[in-house]
């Protein structure tokens, strides 16, 4: 199920909830995604790895920002993800 994080300069961030791999630990892929012509500009990662899963229409620069901004905000993110989140669909 996808979470509402928050949305600044008209994009969204998502999270899932936190999922787990075969060796244990413990991850949450995050999204990104902005409205643009046509569709949207997304952008796929992890945390806490921060690793890029996929992205489209994004500059590098703007992937790094938001990556960035991930990373400021993660400890929320896995709060309210131990929290169970507030679903959007």
């Amino acid at each position: 199920m996808k979470n509402f994080f928050t949305e600044i300069d008209g994009i969204t961030m998502t999270f899932n909830n936190i999922a787990t791999t075969e060796d244990g630990m413990e991850y949450i892929r995050i999204y990104f995604e902005k409205p643009v012509e046509g569709g949207f500009n997304f952008l796929e990662s992890t945390l806490p790895a921060l690793d890029v899963v996929e992205s489209e229409g994004f500059t590098k620069q703007e992937i790094k920002e938001l990556l960035e901004y991930a990373s400021r905000n993660a400890f929320i993110v896995w709060e309210l993800a131990r929290e169970g989140g507030v679903g959007v669909a």
